[in-house]
């Protein structure tokens, strides 16, 4: 009886969503097509807060800078969970994780391959697209749509994917653009609020540039900043937004979104500053806007609400030590010619990564436009000789260092194959141990000719195995609630071919924690602000996420949760 009534009422309100709201009404006299999947079909959506940590996240709740999630929590309607994000504690890994059940070979947000000669950096489209084709699982989010990720995870439409950026699967990518543009226009009160929220933003970012100057001293980054604040916090924030909203209304199944607006502030003044916890607030917002637009759907969601890991505050090396990594290694490795990705990553590289996206591009393209993308490509072509001429010194290189935040990696460029403790200590006698007991190096770990990891710090060291592993003295996660979980994780990520011959650790070094970017926050390496992440979940979900431990796991997850959810759907059919 009370299913027959649910099913009634349910009816009902699809009836007058379609006939009478704002929302999928307008879109239909638009003409913008609708999901064809089945709409008995429960759906979900889930948003993810980058680098928000369990912590932080339980912090900003009580001080009201996320009034909305608390809400949801305080009511019932979420349940609050924490799980370990397993290192490297990146958004690429999560989200490979996540959305194809791998990140195998993905040690950080930036790396090198020594067999392929082939610098990653996954903010880079050619780079992030050439490692989701490698992806073997189908993508989690097929038949939806996903907003400002790495990976599209098969999704049909995708916006601001890092991944399709600059090589777009379909042409429909830059309609779904111009869907949302035209949507904005219509809307007089969302292009005020968005020009208003820019202007103050702007006005905001000058001021607290002034502050910072007479504080610090210096204005490193902050031009750069201020534009970081306005495309990120303000402009992105609301597109993607909108565009989470529509399709919602279309009855998307699957709609997945991350707000980067807290991480990439929290990089640049550290997680606990003011601008970043500002920047919680207007994701709060938007977080209101997309779970209040599931309740006037046509199909029935689930929200969920997670974090890909957490940040970490941290003093960068170069200021503590007035030199680079790669500049610290060049003093160390008298006759080779060092070089960091700071360096490596030059106008010619640049070039490179966009010119190989604009081919992709202009493949995809209506014949109309192809003509004057043709004569650009041509153009950046002839740049692109110009700057190799004044690259070739890269043939030279002996070591390139990779820095990923808390962690970076080392790279004999001239020997394909990854190096063990054993064949750098016989190139550079007691280079490990100058290494190691630096103040400002956590730790180091390497591969050994055994096939396990040596892992040294100033205090101790430790022979990680495959069944068993031996430490001497101290080292800097020993005192984690997590360490044996960080022991496997440090094993598995020296051992990925794609991990440097020496991976750097600044995590609980002599000097605190140590980026080797120029940061204040940073994420990737092990310590329990990066590794504690979270998950709010419909309270009906009953499943452990404590005893997550790979990100892979969530993967698993979904895809039982999308098969259940079929089955209900092929039910309510067959009693209907």
């Amino acid at each position: 009886m009370f299913d027959r009534l649910r099913q009634r009422l349910r009816a009902i309100r699809r009836f007058f969503n379609r006939t009478f709201t704002r929302g999928p009404a307008l879109l239909r006299r638009m003409g913008i097509p609708f999901s064809p999947v089945d709409p008995q079909r429960r759906g979900f959506v889930v948003v993810q807060i980058d680098g928000l940590s369990y912590r932080r996240m339980l912090r900003a709740m009580r001080h009201h800078q996320l009034p909305f999630l608390n809400s949801l929590v305080k009511s019932g309607k979420l349940k609050a969970h924490r799980f370990y994000s397993e290192v490297p504690t990146s958004t690429p890994a999560f989200q490979g994780g996540l959305f194809y059940g791998s990140n195998d070979n993905i040690p950080g947000f930036q790396f090198y391959d020594k067999r392929e000669h082939y610098y990653y950096r996954m903010g880079y489209s050619d780079c992030a697209h050439r490692i989701e084709q490698s992806f073997q699982k189908p993508g989690l989010l097929k038949n939806g749509s996903v907003f400002s990720c790495v990976f599209t995870g098969g999704a049909e439409a995708a916006l601001f994917v890092f991944s399709t950026l600059l090589a777009p699967q379909r042409w429909r990518f830059v309609f779904r653009v111009w869907d949302i543009l035209l949507l904005s226009f219509l809307n007089v009160l969302v292009i005020a609020k968005i020009l208003f929220l820019v202007a103050l933003e702007l006005l905001l970012g000058v001021y607290d540039t002034v502050m910072w100057f007479f504080q610090r001293g210096t204005i490193r980054r902050e031009l750069e900043f201020i534009a970081l604040r306005v495309i990120l916090t303000i402009v992105t924030r609301e597109l993607i937004t909108l565009g989470a909203v529509i399709d919602i209304y279309r009855r998307v199944p699957v709609v997945y979104l991350n707000f980067l607006g807290y991480d990439e502030h929290s990089h640049v003044r550290g997680p606990d500053s003011a601008v970043a916890r500002w920047t919680l607030r207007g994701i709060d917002r938007c977080i209101e806007r997309i779970y209040k637009a599931t309740l006037f759907a046509e199909r029935e969601y689930d929200f969920f609400v997670l974090s890909d890991h957490g940040q970490c505050a941290v003093l960068p090396f170069e200021y503590l030590t007035g030199e680079t990594l790669g500049e610290y290694l060049q003093t160390q490795l008298n006759g080779l010619l060092v070089e960091s990705h700071t360096q490596k990553d030059s106008r010619g590289a640049q070039i490179s990564a966009t010119l190989e996206g604009l081919i992709r591009l202009e493949r995809s393209m209506p014949r109309l436009f192809r003509r004057p993308l043709r004569a650009y490509i041509r153009r950046m072509q002839k740049k692109l000789l110009k700057e190799q001429a004044h690259e070739d010194l890269d043939v030279l290189l002996d070591v390139f260092v990779v820095s990923s935040g808390p962690v970076a990696f080392a790279y004999w460029t001239h020997i394909e194959r990854p190096l063990t403790y054993e064949e750098i200590e016989q190139m550079h006698p007691g280079l490990t141990d100058r290494l190691s007991t630096h103040p400002a190096i956590g730790m180091i770990s390497m591969r050994t000719a055994s096939g396990d990891v040596i892992v040294k710090s100033r205090l101790g060291r430790a022979y990680l195995g495959s069944y068993s592993v031996r430490t001497e003295g101290w080292l800097p996660f020993d005192r984690s609630p997590n360490r044996k979980r960080i022991m496997e994780d440090i094993r598995r990520l020296t051992l990925y071919p794609r991990a440097g011959d020496i991976c750097f650790w600044g995590g609980g070094s002599p000097s605190g924690n140590v980026s080797y970017s120029y940061e204040l926050g940073a994420h990737s390496g092990w310590t329990d602000d990066e590794t504690g992440a979270f998950i709010l979940v419909p309270p009906h979900i009953t499943w452990d996420f404590s005893s997550v431990r790979h990100h892979t796991q969530f993967y698993d997850f979904f895809r039982r949760y999308m098969l259940e959810e079929d089955l209900a759907a092929q039910e309510a059919q067959r009693v209907g």
